[in-house]
């Protein structure tokens, strides 16, 4: 490497250097700074949710909307960025008042809070919070992207993208994740312990078919494996990866609001896995199977969603209808996982919660025991 080269890169490491250590603080106290407002009110760009009782033209509570970085922008004021405790009072508004809006569909409302997060997560970084002050904004925006996958998986993709929520899902809980790694898990009180035994569980069951996710199970501190909700969730990704699906059906019913519904998304693959194998396992003419039992066996409420399941993958469904029969030539072997569905196991779980509460990790509940 030349002379000029290594003065060069010197030169650069110093300015990126300096770079990340010359973050703004934001000093703004309003969910939209002025400056932001003004201009989508002038050019009314406001969205609905942002209208005085839906009013055209009427602005109401503005929220600051996403915006991606582009060459040219000049470097964020720090009266256009939002102070820590106005981006916890935003999130607060967003997953407790807008989230339970119903005057418009829930897509609606998804893509309304979806884009404000990200304006909120933006700002985290831009202001370079700490791993605490990053936790506290960043848990509850993995609750609300966990629990829109599940409430809006029926939906067209017209309507929701679950593509781009599963991506986002993702990075918040790495993120989160990260900064649990970087914290010293004797300098957590109870409180910190309980959410993180929760998100550390969402990622174990959201990445089930990850041996990652797993791996990670395994090397975590004690004071976050011994817990209750936490081992439920371990013991499932185990008896998955050891090829037990029986067990790990019985361990999703146990699960709670969120974590259930997060793991229902993966029963059309589950139930997909047990069609084959008792296709191969009992393949006979004579042989059959009660349909009821399969109907428990894979958490269905009824046997019509059996009998829908077997038309697809081509099982025999006998004429009085009470028994299966399998055949390994027969399976629709080319037919593709079922796309997911609500699950009414998951529906009564959700509608015995106060959403925000949840969302926002104030209180949850594992088998009737509040944990916070």
């Amino acid at each position: 490497m030349t002379l000029g080269k290594i003065v060069f890169w010197v030169f650069l490491k110093k300015l990126l250097i300096f770079g990340m250590t010359n973050y703004v603080k934001g000093t703004c106290e309003l969910f939209c700074p002025e400056m932001e407002a003004k201009l989508r009110i002038k050019e009314r760009l406001l969205h609905y949710y942002e209208l005085k009782n839906g009013e055209k033209n009427v602005p109401g509570q503005l929220v600051k909307s996403f915006a991606r970085s582009a060459a040219g922008i000049k470097a964020p004021r720090a009266k256009d960025l939002r102070t820590e405790h106005c981006l916890q009072k935003t999130v607060e508004y967003l997953l407790k008042d807008i989230i339970l809006d119903k005057r418009r569909p829930f897509y609606s409302v998804y893509d309304f809070i979806f884009d404000r997060l990200r304006a909120v997560r933006q700002e985290v970084v831009m202001q370079n919070y700490d791993e605490r002050q990053t936790l506290r904004l960043l848990e509850p925006m993995v609750m609300f992207l966990a629990y829109s996958r599940y409430r809006l998986c029926e939906e067209p993709l017209d309507n929701f993208d679950s593509k781009i929520c599963n991506q986002h899902l993702q990075e918040c809980l790495k993120r989160v994740l990260c900064c649990y790694d970087d914290i010293d898990v004797n300098s957590m009180n109870l409180n910190e312990l309980n959410r993180r035994n929760f998100i550390e569980a969402v990622y174990l069951v959201f990445n089930l078919e990850t041996l990652d996710a797993l791996n990670r199970a395994l090397s975590l501190p004690k004071e976050v494996s011994k817990s209750e909700i936490f081992n439920l969730a371990h013991q499932i990704a185990m008896n998955f990866w050891h090829g037990n699906i029986y067990r790990v059906f019985v361990g999703i019913k146990r699960l709670p609001h969120i974590l259930s519904a997060i793991a229902a998304l993966k029963l059309q693959t589950l139930r997909r896995k047990i069609y084959l194998a008792f296709s191969y396992a009992y393949s006979s003419k004579q042989l059959v199977v009660p349909a009821d039992f399969i109907c428990k066996l894979l958490l269905h409420e009824n046997l019509a969603d059996v009998f829908a399941d077997c038309k697809y993958y081509n099982i025999e469904v006998n004429v009085d209808k009470l028994s299966l029969r399998f055949s390994k030539t027969d399976f629709n072997s080319a037919a593709t996982v079922l796309k997911e569905k609500h699950e009414i196991f998951v529906d009564k779980k959700m509608e015995k919660i106060y959403l925000p509460e949840i969302l926002l990790l104030k209180r949850l509940k594992l088998e009737n025991k509040d944990i916070f």
